[in-house]
């Protein structure tokens, strides 16, 4: 995005009169890569300039305040630019490595340039903050069996099991292309050199003990991103196979300021260890990468699009729910999954045009409700919609779902009460039912009665909801603009509705649906009698 000369000369003085990066970034809602950028503009000389010019005028109050923020200026700049003079360590790569690697630089083999730039960078410590869906983890899933070849064991850690497996399918793609014959499992891969690639969900006990390189997948999405950080430094010292020293790969989406992956990336003084990429969306559309961005767009919210393809961190402070209450309830090892006689609490979101239709359902396993099925349609007709929810329901027969019956669901709504009666019910969005129902989420969040997924386009619509002041009390929405409105959130806000975690009038009617069941049974035998007859 192109900035007037406006708003960048706005961003130097602010950071000339002493205000923090951080600060200009989010009141001018720009990314601080870009407010760094500019302030490398600034030069030791002009801001001497400026201190030696109202040094000679008269010592007014005002004036004594500009030379000392002025003076706070310098020894920031000094700072920036005694980091950036800081030498990064490099790491040597065997005859083996560089052969592998030439070959996954060339045309042929189909690495798009920011693919191909990381690759090629030889720094120890590397942090790459990205876009979703650019094949970040393919490229580095290359370079991993790369490295591994040059005899050092690599351990990958993500953010979900559902990554972890994503991994192993990306390394074996490669090894395929590359004609490398590989062995062992899901987790432990093995090389004909004699070197393992251990691949792992988000675990820091899993790193403990182990020797050689590190990539930490999806990092700002940990739930324990410190422990892991504390342990993998032992696993990374003084570890070498010949001259090649074992190094460190971080790379993530974005997510929470103020986070270790935050810091990462922004305070290059302490962390000036590390070499950084930068990959949007927009940056890997320019590069050759064939997506519809338009389309990718129209699926999220302005908070969660900003996030996960233009690389912002988000805000916390606004959140209904804020990241640390979110992550206190992820299990990072869930997998989804339900059998026919769970009685589940689903909720249906309807969407149409530009919206997520998202069905989402809760199993109560001993005292937790776990998220068991997460399903999003995405420009689905009525008639394809109905079919979801029918097979729904018609598969988990003791099971209830609450549907929006808000404007274009109302027809959809009316239609499944009227088939399943009890088990599917019609729920008006107005102010007070989604306050009562958001208040409600964040109540079973608080009470940590649920367990979900590291999924973080989950995680990004939970977090999106913001409590805002209306003309006749609070409104709980996201930032929706044209663009989706945290589709995922109402579907979990009316799966849980159904039990009613701050008051005792919606608990879920076993009692009801056992009815029903019992009513439908009769119904078909009678059916069954009729036509054998």
């Amino acid at each position: 995005m192109a900035y007037s000369k406006k708003i960048r000369d706005e961003a130097k003085t602010m950071f000339q009169a002493g205000t923090p990066i951080l600060d200009i970034a989010s009141k001018l809602n720009i990314s601080e890569k870009t407010i760094r950028n500019w302030l490398k503009g600034i030069s030791h000389d002009s801001i001497m300039e400026q201190i030696s010019y109202l040094s000679k005028q008269s010592p007014t109050q005002d004036n004594i305040k500009k030379i000392d923020t002025l003076t706070n200026s310098l020894v920031k700049l000094e700072k920036i630019n005694k980091k950036r003079a800081r030498k990064k360590s490099t790491v040597t790569f065997n005859d083996s490595v560089m052969k592998i690697k030439e070959l996954m630089l060339t045309q042929e083999y189909g690495l798009y340039p920011y693919q191909q730039r990381f690759l090629q960078d030889d720094s120890r410590f590397r942090v790459w903050l990205k876009s979703r869906q650019i094949g970040a983890t393919y490229g580095c899933a290359g370079e991993c069996l790369a490295d591994s070849m040059g005899g050092l064991d690599q351990l990958i850690i993500s953010a979900s099991e559902e990554q972890a497996l994503k991994w192993y399918s990306e390394i074996n793609t490669h090894a395929t292309k590359l004609g490398i014959l590989l062995g062992g499992s899901q987790n432990k891969i093995t090389t004909p050199i004699g070197t393992t690639i251990y691949i792992f969900a988000n675990n820091f006990r899993t790193i403990q003990g182990f020797s050689g390189s590190v990539w930490l997948d999806e990092f700002a999405w940990y739930t324990n991103p410190k422990r892991i950080w504390e342990a993998f430094i032992p696993s990374i010292t003084s570890v070498k196979a010949g001259e090649t020293k074992a190094r460190v790969t971080i790379l993530s989406t974005p997510f929470e300021q103020k986070s270790l992956f935050h810091n990462l990336i922004v305070d290059e003084a302490k962390y000036y260890m590390f070499s950084r990429h930068t990959t949007t969306i927009h940056d890997a559309v320019a590069e050759g990468l064939d997506v519809d961005i338009k389309v990718l767009r129209d699926l999220f919210d302005s908070d969660s699009w900003m996030m996960m393809y233009e690389c912002i961190f988000v805000d916390d402070e606004s959140a209904l729910l804020p990241v640390s209450l979110i992550q206190s309830c992820v299990d990072y090892r869930l997998k989804l999954s339900t059998n026919s006689s769970e009685a589940l609490r689903a909720g249906y979101d309807i969407g149409r045009k530009i919206d997520l239709s998202v069905l989402i359902a809760f199993a109560l396993r001993g005292e937790k409700f776990v998220l068991s099925t997460l399903d999003t349609y995405r420009k689905a007709s009525f008639e394809a919609q109905k079919t979801a929810i029918k097979d729904f329901l018609n598969y988990h027969q003791n099971s209830m779902i609450r549907i929006d019956a808000t404007g274009i669901g109302a027809d959809l709504a009316e239609t499944m009460h009227r088939k399943f009666k009890v088990r599917a019910k019609e729920v008006l969005f107005t102010q007070p039912s989604k306050e009562k129902m958001a208040l409600n989420l964040k109540k079973a969040f608080e009470d940590g009665k649920l367990t979900i997924p590291n999924d973080p386009l989950l995680i990004a619509d939970l977090h999106a909801i913001k409590r805002k002041a209306g003309a006749r009390g609070f409104i709980y929405d996201a930032d929706r603009n044209e663009h989706g409105h945290a589709d995922r959130f109402w579907a979990c806000a009316l799966a849980l509705s159904h039990e009613d975690f701050v008051g005792n009038e919606n608990k879920f009617n076993y009692k009801e649906v056992a009815k029903y069941q019992k009513k439908r049974r009769i119904k078909e035998e009678i059916k069954n009698r009729i036509k054998d007859k």
